[in-house]
């Protein structure tokens, strides 16, 4: 976890103080990522995971035959679309996680 990335994402601890609000975001964090939640947390990590898989089988299987693409240019869809969406969903969804967490601490 890098604090300094993650403060830009979380507008109201602006108005505190730096070590205020790196621990803050530590016990979110903890929070979050505790052994109660763990199994939750992969549960919803292999969801999403065979979900981007079963999406990218349809596109290999289906759709690129259907639009003729060529293997090649299906690849780098899948690289250059496909991942960087999956990548930016899960951190959306880390963000969301860490601000229920925040909320909590903070009420």
């Amino acid at each position: 976890m890098n604090p300094k990335r993650l403060i830009k994402h979380f507008p109201e601890l602006a108005n505190l103080p730096e070590t205020e609000q790196r621990a803050l975001l530590d016990k979110a964090y903890k929070d979050v990522f505790s052994q109660e939640n763990k199994m939750k947390n992969w549960r919803s990590n292999l969801i999403s995971a065979a979900l981007m898989t079963s999406l990218c089988f349809l596109f290999v299987l289906v759709l690129r035959p259907a639009l003729g693409i060529s293997s090649q240019t299906s690849a780098w869809v899948l690289m250059l679309v496909a991942l960087p969406v999956y990548f930016f969903i899960q951190q959306r969804r880390y963000i969301q996680q860490l601000r229920a967490s925040l909320k909590k601490i903070q009420a």
